[in-house]
């Protein structure tokens, strides 16, 4: 099996080679710098991905000071961490081991991994293949990690650790998108390519594919629902979450909602219908769901028989795109897209629901990380 591993050695040494292999993924050094600037300041923080707009090369990342109560650079701080090099086109989630972070750029076909201390870049993993599209990752363990790939409808199994990939093209349903784990079990969101399902019903997808991490193959599928994206697990309680959106022709007539699974049946146990948009959250606590959509971010108490209750309504001009969930002090992160052509913003909110704060991101702010 053929693997690359481009290190960032690598790309000093033969960066004309490298030129030449990733041309969407390299540019040119931060002229506007931030030499001055301590880009690794003591204390907790977190790194909000920008997704930036598919086919612009302009994913970028940003990192946030809780001592400080601010953004670290004003512009990207991958560039500012590391000049002349981009992190490319169209990053879709962000996630961590440690002191590594892992971000999938789904138009490049390639994992950036990242120290998360400096910020420095550790290597990239490159899929192998022409049509390669990384949409989300899950670490397993110390040695196994999975990858989605939204265009050959399968899983990639890699080594987080020594950043190799072990097997490629695991198959699993049409258009995976979001992943998690177990230490037994895989769980894949087949989205379907929303629409393109509905077309073309004898495809697997709108469902919920369980692969074994002993043997690799899928061993179960559980319907979900339209357009399935979004999974977050419960350990504590053995349930699985999962988010359908609805049908992009339908918008205006269906809802999308969440469904509830039990990971040790693999039987659903009840649902919730609600307008959603793409992204949730867990509460700190994990009996709660933190859901947005067009009027802004709803909460859901999962213990009884409850529905979603608005709690805090977006503005008019402004595009909730995700939410995250401090593990410090239970403040909210609300990543606003505004109108997803311009600049984001994260806006903090604390537990009773004021703005503590706001700092302008990327483009499309999509995925958070929290680190010590």
């Amino acid at each position: 099996m053929s693997i690359r591993l481009v290190t960032l050695n690598t790309v000093v040494v033969i960066g004309i080679s490298l030129l030449l292999l990733l041309p969407a993924c390299v540019g040119t050094p931060d002229v506007n710098g931030n030499s001055k600037q301590n880009l690794t300041p003591a204390g907790k923080g977190a790194y909000i991905l920008c997704e930036g707009l598919s086919g612009q090369n302009n994913t970028t990342l940003w990192r946030y000071s809780f001592f400080h109560s601010q953004s670290v650079t004003t512009q990207d701080y991958f560039t500012s961490a590391n000049p002349g090099l981009k992190l490319g086109d169209t990053g879709n989630a962000l996630k961590m081991k440690g002191d590594t972070a892992y971000i999938p750029i789904t138009s490049n076909g390639m994992i950036e991994i990242m120290n998360i201390s400096t910020g420095k870049s550790l290597g990239r993993i490159i899929l192998n293949g022409t049509k390669r599209a990384p949409r989300d990752i899950t670490i397993v363990n110390d040695t196994i990690g999975y990858i989605s790939d939204f265009h050959t409808h399968s899983l990639t199994r890699f080594n987080p650790t020594t950043f190799t990939i072990t097997q490629d093209l695991i198959a699993v349903g049409y258009a995976p998108e979001a992943i998690v784990s177990t230490s037994k079990y895989v769980f894949v969101a087949n989205s379907g390519f929303g629409d393109y399902a509905y077309d073309h019903p004898e495809i697997k997808a709108q469902n919920i594919s369980i692969v074994d991490v002993a043997t690799n193959t899928e061993i179960a599928v559980i319907p979900a629902g339209p357009n399935v994206q979004s999974l977050h697990i419960n350990r504590a309680k053995n349930l699985l979450y999962a988010l359908y959106t609805h049908l992009p022709r339908f918008d205006k007539d269906s809802l999308g909602g969440v469904v509830e699974i039990d990971i040790t049946t693999f039987k659903e146990i009840r649902r919730w219908p609600y307008k959603v948009s793409k992204n949730f959250a867990l509460s700190q606590s994990g009996d709660s769901l933190l859901l947005l959509n067009s009027q802004g971010l709803s909460i859901l108490h999962t213990v009884g028989n409850n529905t979603p209750n608005v709690v805090v309504k977006a503005k008019a001009n402004e595009n909730w795109y995700g939410v995250h969930v401090s593990p410090f002090d239970g403040s909210i992160f609300i990543a606003n897209a505004r109108q997803y052509t311009t600049k984001g913003e994260v806006i903090l909110f604390n537990q009773q629901w004021n703005i503590i704060n706001t700092f302008q991101v990327g483009i499309n702010p999509n995925a958070t990380i929290f680190f010590p």
